[in-house]
Parts: C-alpha cells; sequence; structure tokens
C-alpha cells in the first residue's frame, strides 16, 4: 500500500465513520451495524499495510483523520451506549421472566 492508498482509505473510512454518525442519530440501528462491518474491512487492511514513512504533510493530513475518526467514534458512542443499556436491560427481563415460567410449569407438572 502507498502512503496515497494508506491516507485515501483512512479518508474513506473518516467518511464511513461520518455516516455511521448519521445512521445512529437516527436510529437506523441495522444500518449501522452494516456500515461497521465495512470500517472494520477498512481498518484491517490499514492493520495489514506494510508501516511507511510519511512526509510531514501527510502525517498531518493522517493525524486529522485520524482525529475525525475518534470524534465520529465518541459521538457514536454516546448515541449507542443508551440503546445498548435498554437492550441489556430488555433481556435481562426476558431471561427472568422466562425463569419464572420454567419455574412455575415445573411446579405445575
Amino acid at each position: 500500500m502507498t502512503s496515497n492508498e494508506m491516507l485515501a482509505t483512512y479518508e474513506s473510512l473518516s467518511e464511513l465513520t461520518g455516516t455511521m454518525l448519521a445512521a445512529a442519530r437516527g436510529g437506523e440501528w441495522d444500518r449501522l451495524v452494516a456500515l461497521e462491518e465495512r470500517c472494520q474491512d477498512h481498518v484491517g487492511s490499514l492493520m495489514q499495510a506494510e508501516p511507511m514513512k510519511l512526509s510531514a504533510a501527510e502525517m498531518r493530513a493522517k493525524v486529522a483523520i485520524i482525529r475525525t475518526i475518534l470524534q465520529h467514534d465518541a459521538q457514536i458512542r454516546a448515541l449507542t451506549e443508551p440503546r445498548m443499556h435498554e437492550l441489556q436491560q430488555n433481556l435481562a427481563l426476558m431471561r427472568t421472566t422466562r425463569r419464572s415460567l420454567d419455574a412455575y410449569g415445573a411446579q405445575r407438572g
């Protein structure tokens, strides 16, 4: 991967995280998950790339893009964490209900 390809991948990742943020703001959870999978592909390709020496301008560009990605990520987390907490509570309630039904059914049988 060349430095231009690497920066383009980071830029694409930044755009994806921006789209993910819009999906999270809109409560489009299925779309968010699909976009997250695409992000993982980009991250995987960046992780597999050989380390390279960047010029000062390229490094500044990379740092600016990464900051944007991290800002998107923080905002996405702020939007998704309450939803995740709600889902965890619903699952706990379902487990408790299921245990109660199982216990009641066992007593009747």
